[in-house]
């Protein structure tokens, strides 16, 4: 009992098929009843407290009237059954809300929340609509397990944070449970630790599929993951995103323009803004910040990676608690709240470092193409890559030569975990001949961007699979490179997630490669950056050229790749920035 706050540990609740999970619940010891706060989440509830008590505490919660349940997810921890990641979420986080509204000290009035993995029961629990449940609270999490977070939006394989993990969290669970000898389960964790300890060594394993420390039993949905890697029915299903209409109460959310789950919290809202039921549609709410995706728990609550926003960027405890305890005093507690004030959308401008309020994302803007020109010599920041208003006319094609055995590695941008996040200098990345640099003159006037930022592409390859990829870059008056957006496009998967289509060897396609939404200025001095290559590695896995699924490709299936960039009149690559209005 910690300030006349009862802690009940490892209570068995029972799901709807018999399974019980092991929960934790904190109350008040005050016999009334108390408005119910639930997260169910994949690691054991020590970890939970310890990450959450950089973002929400469940002492604190309780101390301000709330009980407080937190629950292992089956198959994991304490909990029995089998976990099967993507499988039961949903349906046992309704058995979970409608359990909590039944206890002697509820009142029948029950929230969902979570950040991260501690956050995808808290969606696919949303969506399966418990009779109790009142609001919910998702902090950087998945809405479609799909694009996004298994896999990018454009088909490649989120490599460096599935392999981080699995390595870090997840396997070490699993392992537990399958009874193996002393000596054995000894050499499986050795595994897992010396897979750890070099990214990228064990990034570039092939066939990527039969990664050795996540065989025998280690992590069996790894394989799963990796053979499924269109938008197949496997992950149709735990699609929150096209399942939105099934969502029945307001949801707060919250991520940032450096996180790995933004381009899905922006589709959520997408999908809650086109619902029928108007307090769903009017009352939900969602910010975006500067952070990157592992700001909480890095205790660094104001950067993403290099770069520090300083205290009006705050995402730490106190700031972060005070939004989700706001958020459920009024919708579980009847309380008045400031966020029903507020427009619908409050992001972060970056560059002007200062917040804004919009009541429709993305807010109004134009699109503006910024063409890609030059003699044909755009390799590297000492090319003659160009970028501006102009349309091109008759120029020369800009090639180079992917070899996935040397793909450009990973400086920044929106990963987590073992891998580099948020800004980082470009200007090393920007040496390399595999890289097209394109890049205007320096602005005579600060320009706003607002929305989503995208790149079509005109390019042909002499393989019959590969990857495009685009990185928006502020080049400031110091010569630093600042990474602001990136994308990727499987050639594969550029007609849609769903279905292949092969590139005919050195046949002009047209690419479309989302870079996301940003929020971002650039300031008067500076210049706007494009970088055109094929890898961003370890964040994705690498695509090997050939028509064989990159996950299950050999070595002998990988083959260098030659690359033409087109920017003529018939063939206008350009960048488009959606300049605020």
């Amino acid at each position: 009992m910690t300030n006349n706050i009862i802690i009940e540990r490892d209570v068995m609740v029972p799901m709807r098929d018999g399974v019980e999970l092991a929960t934790d619940i904190y109350r008040f010891d005050d016999g009334a009843k108390h408005p119910v706060l639930v997260n169910v989440h994949p690691y054991d509830n020590d970890h939970f407290l310890a990450m959450h008590e950089l973002l929400f505490s469940p002492l604190v919660a309780a101390q301000r009237g709330y009980a407080v349940v937190v629950q292992e997810v089956r198959g994991r921890a304490g909990s029995e059954g089998t976990w099967a990641p993507y499988g039961n979420e949903g349906s046992d986080a309704y058995d979970t809300v409608e359990w909590a509204a039944a206890q002697p000290w509820s009142d029948g009035n029950v929230g969902l929340y979570g950040a991260c993995a501690l956050g995808l029961s808290t969606i696919q629990g949303a969506t399966e609509a418990p009779p109790h449940l009142k609001a919910v609270f998702a902090y950087m999490t998945a809405t479609n397990a799909h694009s996004g977070w298994t896999y990018s939006c454009g088909g490649a394989f989120e490599l460096g944070f599935q392999m981080s993990w699995i390595w870090t969290i997840l396997a070490h669970d699993t392992l537990s449970r399958l009874n193996l000898e002393p000596a054995a389960l000894e050499e499986a964790h050795r595994k897992l630790a010396e897979a750890k300890a070099d990214m990228n060594k064990s990034g570039s394993y092939l066939p990527l599929i039969d990664f050795p420390a996540f065989q025998e039993g280690a992590a069996p949905y790894w394989r799963e993951w990796l053979s499924h890697p269109s938008y197949d029915e496997f992950w149709q299903k735990v699609d929150a995103v096209a399942h939105a209409d099934r969502i029945n109460v307001p949801v707060l959310h919250m991520s940032s323009w450096y996180d790995t789950c933004m381009k899905g919290h922006l589709d959520l809202h997408s999908a809650l803004c086109l619902q029928s039921d108007k307090q769903v549609r009017d009352e939900h709410k969602l910010v975006i910040g500067p952070w990157d995706h592992s700001a909480y728990y890095n205790k660094r609550p104001t950067c993403a990676g290099e770069r520090d926003f300083g205290p009006l960027a705050l995402t730490g405890p106190d700031t972060l608690a005070g939004i989700a305890f706001e958020w459920f005093d009024h919708w579980l507690m009847g309380q008045e709240a400031s966020l029903e004030q507020e427009k619908s959308v409050r992001y972060y401008q970056m560059g002007e470092n200062a917040w804004r309020e919009t009541d429709v994302w993305p807010p109004a803007h134009t699109l503006v193409p910024y063409y890609l020109h030059s003699a044909g010599q755009a390799n590297s920041r000492m090319g003659d890559g160009r970028l501006d208003i102009e349309a091109p006319s008759t120029e020369p094609a800009d090639s180079y030569v992917y070899d996935p055995l040397e793909p450009v590695p990973t400086t920044g941008g929106r990963s987590m975990i073992d891998v580099p996040t948020g800004v980082e200098n470009q200007a090393q990345v920007e040496e390399r001949q595999d890289v097209l640099v394109y890049t205007t003159p320096r602005l005579s006037e600060s320009l706003a961007i607002t929305g989503p930022v995208s790149v079509t592409l005109y390019a042909s390859s002499d393989a019959p699979d590969t990857d495009f990829t685009a990185k928006l870059v502020d080049v400031e008056p110091d010569g630093y490179c600042a990474n602001i957006a990136e994308g990727i496009i499987r050639a594969r998967y550029r007609k849609g997630r769903d279905r292949e289509d092969f590139l005919e060897p050195g046949e002009v396609a047209e690419f479309c490669i989302d870079l996301w939404d940003m929020a971002h200025t650039f300031k008067a001095n500076h210049r706007i950056r494009l970088e055109i290559s094929s890898s961003n590695f370890p964040r994705f896995d690498r695509n090997l050229n050939s028509r064989v699924t990159p996950a299950l490709g050999s070595a002998e299936d990988a083959q260098k790749a030659v690359q033409q960039v087109l920017h003529n009149e018939q063939y206008p690559s350009r960048l488009n920035l959606p300049v605020k209005s």
